[in-house]
């Protein structure tokens, strides 16, 4: 929610410009520079992708235990920060949005890792499902509590104490509570433990084998698939919006719902297809991952194509619903790929996953730019770009059914004991 709050607060925050101007100041503010905003919304990928740098070391060194609450430390102080930032400058400002991004720069890789670590080998899916549900969790909760507290008299400076302050109390919690092992957690029975390490390998520590992860078809196939969906699904969740706003002129308080509803769908989706996957162990792990996969890819694809060809509101909506609601899938399919491939490697595999994720959004805006505002009509371009996102997609998944396996990589050491040991 810290990333995500300037989002929704920059439509608050006239109040600045006001009193830039009162003090009889003759030069723009900053938040009446487009220019400077995009560098905002831009700072916190910017922000990530810096964190990404020492997190793989970080967490070999530190574990996941101390690494995420440090992140998330650094994320409330970011927030905190944020409403006297303004007061003094911009580049101030853009320092507190990297400092949230540098929050949530590990986010994604702990969610890959933990169900590794804590959910039984029946429950992996389950556990990857409800853990990914904060994606979408926290724009539902942010979009109404900011658009609350904008309109208070508390203003918009209390979304930012609010929720810095929340944020060190959940992180709090999660220090004293968390243990990067289900073996040395007061609360885990003797036969709590044993459900969860049945049937799992035991799995040697070492430092990370980087260049074989990297050649790894696998891995290189798992990748290049994460890429192309990720590249449509921030299309749609960043763009979407804009487009049923400007090109279809749905009203703002249709376009708040429209833009909301889908992560509420995508929520239950994904909690409803991990347990769905867990219970469907007749299948070959590989048989339930690259469904799931190919389910959530097809979907973004279906939905920018029917966005492309379609002038009606209520199918583009539906459309753009459907999409995103079935792409909640993917944490299901390709990242469980990724998981049962590289196992106590796998944070390094989701670090670059993370990495190409913040890299999209950091240029998104400059393809769409460059295809939205070109000559002719707005709608026929922006059925342009769906097009191309949709094609750029389906050839990114192609491989994916046929070059992926479910088996632990050969860089992954595993010493074999007898399963009574366990």
């Amino acid at each position: 929610m810290n990333s995500i709050t300037f989002n929704f607060t920059v439509i608050c925050m006239n109040d600045l410009i006001e009193n830039h101007h009162l003090q009889n100041s003759t030069e723009p503010h900053w938040m009446e520079s487009a220019a400077h905003k995009s560098l905002l919304f831009s700072s916190t990928a910017i922000g990530a992708v810096i964190g990404l740098i020492p997190a793989v070391p970080l967490i070999d060194l530190l574990g996941i235990r101390i690494v995420l609450t440090a992140s998330g430390t650094i994320s409330a102080i970011g927030s905190l920060l944020f409403p006297m930032a303004v007061d003094i400058d911009y580049y101030a400002v853009v320092a507190c949005r990297i400092l949230q991004g540098l929050g949530i720069s590990i986010v994604f890789t702990v969610v890959g890792v933990i169900p590794g670590v804590w959910a039984p080998k029946s429950e992996t899916g389950t556990f990857l499902a409800i853990l990914s549900c904060a994606f979408q969790l926290s724009v539902v909760l942010c979009m109404p509590v900011s658009g609350f507290l904008c309109e208070s008299s508390l203003g918009w400076k209390s979304i930012y104490y609010i929720f810095g302050g929340l944020t060190l109390f959940a992180f709090m919690l999660f220090f004293s509570f968390y243990t990067d092992s289900p073996r040395f957690h007061k609360n885990v029975s003797e036969k709590e433990l044993k459900k969860i390490e049945h049937g799992k390998l035991e799995e040697k520590k070492e430092s990370v084998p980087y260049w074989e992860i990297c050649t790894d078809i696998t891995v290189l196939t798992a990748w290049l698939s994460v890429f192309g969906g990720n590249f449509g699904f921030t299309i749609l969740t960043l763009y979407g919006p804009t487009y049923l706003k400007d090109v279809l002129n749905f009203d703002v308080r249709e376009t708040g719902i429209a833009s909301a509803l889908p992560y509420v769908l995508s929520a239950l989706t994904k909690f409803a297809g991990g347990r769905i996957s867990d219970r469907m162990d007749h299948l070959s792990e590989k048989t339930r991952f690259t469904f799931c996969a190919a389910v959530s890819q097809a979907s973004v694809v279906f939905g920018l194509i029917v966005m492309a060809m379609t002038s009606n509101r209520r199918i583009a909506q539906i459309a753009y619903t459907f999409a995103i609601t079935s792409s909640g899938l993917n944490i299901v399919g390709n990242i469980k790929c990724i998981q049962l491939r590289c196992r106590q490697h796998v944070h390094f595999a989701i670090a670059v996953i993370s990495f190409f994720a913040y890299a999209i959004h950091i240029g998104s805006p400059i393809i769409v730019g460059m295809i939205t505002s070109s000559a002719g009509s707005t709608t026929e371009n922006w059925s342009h770009l769906f097009i191309i996102v949709a094609i750029v997609t389906v050839v990114t998944n192609l491989p994916f059914p046929f070059l992926t396996s479910e088996e632990p990589g050969p860089f992954v050491k595993i010493i074999k004991v007898p399963s009574e040991s366990v």
